[in-house]
């Protein structure tokens, strides 16, 4: 039987058609112009950037030209991909490599997400294809590519974008699941984060085509070795996307937008309009699609910052937009300029434990924050509401109980935020091994978030936010059972997600605070801009970091290595960050108004069942739980948790804190470019 997504997959692509190039036409063209496709990189880098990609010229980087058909219920697409890549080692290459990463977070008995339909190579070679797993594809040429020669070809592809049904979307959603997957009840795959899939009606596509693999000495690299952490590592590249969508849809995506126009189809048709983007010198590119986002901006250091958010969303938008822009100031401070003209902060349905998920010049924030802990009767003010009303009061406690919680879910969206704004400059920019070293990146963005908070609210806050953010992951890890452990290591190593939350969100950023301490700070952030300036845009070693800040030390070069062995390759962590204890580990992640409640006799006990699920659901620590629920759930002390009554239990008090009042629809303060057709985004003022 065809099934409906596949009968229009022909539909999808014969969207895409009139721009197939002929073979015969790209052999009489140059290879491509690169600087055509530079509108993305801020003027004053473009001079450098060759130099600091580390090749000759820019069109030595792959070219990924995409053509991309999303159907007009964001269930599925199709991709025409034309590829133009250059052999850049000193040996001919045989076959060339690609990956589709979003294909290696597949669960067992479940399709790819993305199917390759065919492939053809172009300036009149052949070339044969094969599809060796569902996230591999090889290309081999009937002649080598020598040094220096490059290959074209293009690639078909159809996908499919599962839906995420909206009750998973919510914080006490993904903490039910979370929980589950700590009884090992749910079967799940680690990494597999809704990246291709739509919810909340969002559509989200990303690591969704086709990329060079990465290199390691003189072969391929196919195997991931595991599914925990970022499995997309790409190098640096160009990218032209060319996107069909419903004439009222609104995208997000890394890059910038430079042109709009209709779409000629079929008489009954639903109109549809093609976007173009280019994007230089990314290293992989998002794409995020609503007919009900709306935008809110700020101008930062010469780059355009959008949050992107549902109107029903809008004060949790704003709020994400406040702290982007806030954030992206003081890492550019910090750390030095943001190379891109744009960045977009974009509400995405993520799933998994995943609190955000970075892309170069886009970020993603999951719904479950922007609706955080006040989702009405389907989430944790439900659960406060029934607190209250068992409790037999007039109310008050269940109000200062979802002021507790709404306090909670705006820090939580707040680190989440300054984390993911962080990602620009550390993978971002400064490229790193994210399955070899995944310390590399995250540790230092979960700190330049503690940086943040400290720069804008005080250093009392940040330690206070530090405790409740970073700490947390390895004191839940330590709860569980699992022991300190060595931070440096590859992602496959680390064996429960627990664990690698815990060691590489929660002790790993600590290093550096411990080597700030001990240098003072203008030794440490010389360190900090030494590595951004030696190394941007190329990939950095696990110890180059380390390198710079010892360099930069005065004197203290010795005790910086010292500080990084002791943090990153031996087990301290119980006696530098404290020991782990279920209660202390509540009262330290709630505000004053929820930990007094936990001695309740009546609130007491739902209270913990509610915030076990919200600490099992994950947040900037990358989510994820251990091998045995049980430990959590006893040491928390909140006994046995009935996941059915905790659901009938909101059920009875459908509403209670609703506290948002319907929002009125923003007036279109942004005048649409004069090709477009149908709205543009709708920037609220």
């Amino acid at each position: 039987m065809t099934s409906p997504l596949r009968s229009t997959t022909a539909a999808l692509l014969a969207l895409l058609a009139p721009s197939v190039v002929r073979a015969q036409d790209v052999a009489r063209a140059p290879a491509y112009d690169a600087s055509a496709l530079l509108d993305h990189v801020r003027p004053s880098e473009r001079a450098a950037l060759a130099s600091e990609l580390g090749v000759d010229a820019l069109d030595q980087l792959p070219l990924y030209d995409l053509h991309v058909a999303i159907d007009d219920q964001l269930r599925g697409f199709g991709l025409r991909e034309s590829v133009v890549v250059t052999n850049t080692e000193a040996r001919p290459w045989r076959e060339v490599v690609m990956r589709v990463f979003v294909n290696a977070t597949v669960a067992p008995g479940r399709d790819p997400d993305v199917r390759f339909l065919e492939g053809r190579c172009l300036d009149g070679r052949s070339c044969g294809f094969e599809q060796s797993s569902p996230s591999v594809i090889v290309v081999r040429p009937d002649a080598p590519i020598a040094p220096g020669a490059q290959l074209r070809f293009e690639l078909d592809l159809q996908g499919t974008m599962r839906e995420l049904e909206d009750d998973r979307l919510t914080m006490m959603g993904q903490g039910l699941e979370g929980l589950a997957a700590l009884e090992g009840t749910q079967a799940s795959t680690p990494g597999d984060y809704g990246l291709v899939a739509h919810g909340g009606g969002i559509g989200s596509l990303a690591a969704f085509y086709p990329v060079l693999a990465r290199r390691r000495g003189t072969r391929w690299v196919t195997d991931d070795g595991g599914t925990m952490g970022d499995l997309s590592t790409d190098a640096p590249h160009h990218v032209r996307a060319r996107i069909v969508v419903p004439e009222e849809a609104v995208v997000a995506s890394s890059g910038v937008e430079v042109s709009v126009a209709d779409v000629a189809d079929a008489p009954g048709r639903a109109p549809r309009k093609e976007i173009t983007i280019h994007a230089a010198a990314v290293r992989e590119l998002a794409i995020l699609v609503s007919p009900r986002f709306v935008t809110q901006e700020c101008t930062a250091d010469g780059t355009r910052i959008r949050s992107f958010f549902l109107m029903r969303d809008q004060d949790a938008g704003r709020h994400v937009a406040d702290v982007a822009c806030a954030a992206f100031r003081v890492f550019t401070r910090r750390f030095g300029p943001y190379p891109y003209t744009e960045l977009d902060v974009v509400e995405a349905p993520l799933v998994g434990g995943a609190g955000g998920v970075e892309f170069s010049g886009l970020v993603t924030v999951a719904l479950m924050f922007y609706r955080g802990a006040l989702d009405g009767g389907g989430g944790a003010a439900g659960m406060l509401g029934a607190l209250g009303a068992l409790g037999g009061g007039d109310g008050s406690d269940a109000t200062a109980g979802l002021d507790g919680l709404a306090q909670m879910s705006a820090s939580m969206r707040e680190f989440v935020t300054a984390h993911e704004v962080a990602h620009q400059w550390w993978h971002g920019l400064v490229g790193s091994d994210s399955r070899a070293h995944p310390w590399v990146d995250e540790s230092l963005a979960q700190y330049a978030a503690m940086l943040y908070v400290e720069d804008r609210h005080g250093a009392a806050r940040a330690r206070e936010e530090g405790e409740r953010q970073v700490a947390m992951n390895y004191h839940m890890m330590r709860i569980q059972g699992l022991p300190d452990d060595v931070v440096d290591r590859p992602a496959s190593a680390f064996g429960a997600p627990i664990a690698y939350a815990g060691l590489v969100y929660g002790k790993g950023p600590y290093f550096y605070g411990a080597v700030r301490e001990r240098v003072g700070d203008d030794a440490f952030f010389a360190g900090l801009s030494r590595y951004v300036t030696e190394h941007r845009f190329r990939e950095a070693g696990p110890g180059d970091v380390v390198d710079a800040l010892a360099h930069e030390s005065r004197g203290h070069e010795a005790e910086v290595r010292a500080l990084a062995r002791r943090w990153l390759h031996e087990r301290h962590g119980d006696e530098d960050l404290g020991p782990s204890d279920g209660a202390d580990v509540l009262r330290t992640m709630m505000p004053p108004e929820l930990a007094a409640a936990l001695d309740d006799p009546t609130m007491g006990p739902l209270l913990r069942q509610l915030m076990g699920s919200m600490l099992a659901g994950g947040g900037a620590g990358g989510g994820g739980g251990g091998e045995d629920g049980a430990d959590l759930r006893a040491l928390l002390g909140g006994g046995e948790v009935d996941d059915d009554a905790i659901r009938a239990r909101l059920g009875e008090i459908q509403g209670l804190g609703q506290t948002q009042a319907t929002p009125t629809e923003p007036r279109d303060t942004q005048r649409p470019p004069a090709q477009r057709r149908g709205p543009a985004p709708r920037r609220l003022p």
